[in-house]
């Protein structure tokens, strides 16, 4: 999965990284590990794959980071913002 970049404006502002959804006229604000999983996502990447990275970053056990990136991932499809 990755970041629709075609449909999609972002910029880091303070401790929020703001996204323009262009094809749905909708602001997104997204802050803490999100900012993360959102720049990951920039090139193709697998949900294993963005638990790994997640996992090797941050303090979190790996049952904590699939539930919360694929809580994450679903608001991204659910937005509309990936491929």
């Amino acid at each position: 999965m990755r970041l629709r970049s075609a449909d999609i404006s972002a910029r880091k502002l303070g401790d929020e990284t703001i996204v323009l959804s262009l094809a749905r006229s909708r602001y997104f604000a997204i802050t803490g590990v999100g900012r993360r999983v959102f720049e990951l996502l920039t090139d193709e990447r697998s949900l294993d794959e963005l638990i790994e990275v997640i996992v090797d970053e941050y303090d979190v056990t790996t049952a904590v980071a699939r539930r919360d990136i694929e809580a994450f991932v679903g608001r991204l499809r659910d937005a509309q913002l990936l491929a």
